[in-house]
């Protein structure tokens, strides 16, 4: 990211493949971790599989909880996105075919920048970088993201040996 006063969390990785032509379309992958934990290395057993068939991958970090509230953590991954789509002539990606994927927290935060696209809302912030830039999308793959979280609470209470 650009801003000398972001987060040391606000950090990203790229590959491209090794063989085909850029531009590539990217995948980019936003971790889990209940907002509170993890970091984008979790991903990393998704990038061969991905490079292999033919898509560049972004694996990206945000703010997590104990560090920024919300909508922080959306905040991030759409300046994450605004940046790639930014300087994807440098890096080799098309920037007309992003596709995003998040495993639980991840899910989530991919799911609000799928749905936000352009729109202008709380889930952007401009002093980020790249404010004229895109940050919308053209898939996402929202793998168990939680969505209801006045259900998570009585749902953990129902299914202790989850939380143990």
């Amino acid at each position: 990211m650009p801003d000398a006063d972001t987060s040391p969390s606000q950090v990203l990785d790229i590959w491209v493949p090794a063989t085909g032509e850029a531009p590539y379309p990217l995948v980019v992958f936003v971790h889990g971790g209940a907002f509170m934990m993890g970091d984008k290395s979790m991903d990393i057993a998704h990038v061969a599989d991905v490079l292999e068939a033919g898509y560049a991958a972004a694996g990206i970090d945000y703010r997590l909880s104990g560090e920024a509230i919300f909508p922080a953590a959306v905040q991030d991954v759409k300046a994450a996105v605004r940046f790639l789509r930014a300087n994807a002539a440098e890096y080799g990606l098309d920037p007309d075919r992003f596709a995003a994927w998040g495993e639980s927290a991840g899910g989530n935060l991919v799911a609000l920048l799928g749905t936000t696209g352009d729109q202008a809302t709380i889930f952007d912030d401009p002093a980020l970088g790249n404010a004229d830039t895109s940050s919308a999308v053209q898939a996402v793959v929202d793998w168990y993201g939680p969505t209801d979280f006045l259900q998570m609470d009585s749902w953990y209470v129902a299914h202790p040996e989850v939380v143990s």
